[in-house]
């Protein structure tokens, strides 16, 4: 497992209803980034094969097929850590203290 992710230790319950601290949403980040990152590169690469395929065709609704689950599994994992998808690579974590937010790429969290 990679070092950046060892504070990460429990996958949640898509439904349970978790508060984190300021600490422990800010180590969040780098699995955020990595998760996010990788569901980026898929969708580029899914979008670069739609924009050359024929629009209303099989093929096409193939590729926004797999867009979509790509977007629907990146949100999944998301709630999986406890966090809640806000938009495409925004994310609301519901803080002890405060209601947090993050956006790819950044590294850091908004108050």
């Amino acid at each position: 497992m990679d070092h950046h992710f060892e504070n990460v230790r429990k996958i949640f319950p898509l439904n349970d209803n978790r508060l984190f601290s300021y600490e422990e949403a800010l180590d969040l980040i780098p699995l955020l980034l990595h998760i996010s990152a990788k569901t980026k590169r898929e969708l580029n690469a899914l979008n670069s094969q739609l924009s050359f395929t024929k629009i209303n065709t099989p093929k096409a609704t193939e590729i926004q097929n797999k867009i979509s689950l790509c977007l629907q599994n990146w949100s999944e994992k998301v709630r999986r850590l406890g966090a809640y998808p806000v938009s495409e690579f925004k994310i609301k974590i519901i803080g002890k203290d405060a209601t947090y937010y993050w956006e790819y790429p950044q590294k850091n969290l908004i108050i």
